[in-house]
């Protein structure tokens, strides 16, 4: 009886050392697992981050040159009116009668037989 109680113990203590083995390999596995999703959170957070300031870049470069396309086309406008009344003054300048008006008005040039007075407006 006495070898059946040892035969007893030593299968506790087998199975026992069974447990503890497999729940250091549980402990490990845990542990293995925790690591890699830590690092592949890891990743993801810096792909997000690094998503996110790409993004805000590009919006803020974007809003840049949306702002830089509104003043050029403001511009343009601009220099096409100029030219608009550019091209007027060259057509006009073009008629012998526009260029004799400039002359009197400018130059104070007079046809022949005419007078020219100056006369100031001013009602002080």
């Amino acid at each position: 009886m006495n070898e059946r109680k040892r035969n007893i113990a030593q299968i506790q203590n087998d199975y026992q050392k069974q447990m503890e083995q497999q729940a250091q390999r549980l402990k490990r596995k845990r542990r293995g697992l925790l690591r890699r999703l830590t690092v592949f959170g890891v990743i993801v957070l810096m792909f997000a981050v690094l998503v996110t300031s790409a993004l805000w870049s590009q919006s803020s470069a974007l809003k840049e040159k949306e702002e830089k396309k509104v003043s050029l086309e403001k511009e343009l406008k601009q220099l096409q009116t100029k030219q608009e009344d550019i091209s007027d003054e060259i057509k006009k300048l073009k008629s012998k009668e526009y260029v004799l008006e400039l002359a009197r008005r400018d130059y104070y040039m007079s046809k022949k037989g005419e007078k020219i007075f100056d006369v100031d407006n001013k009602s002080d």
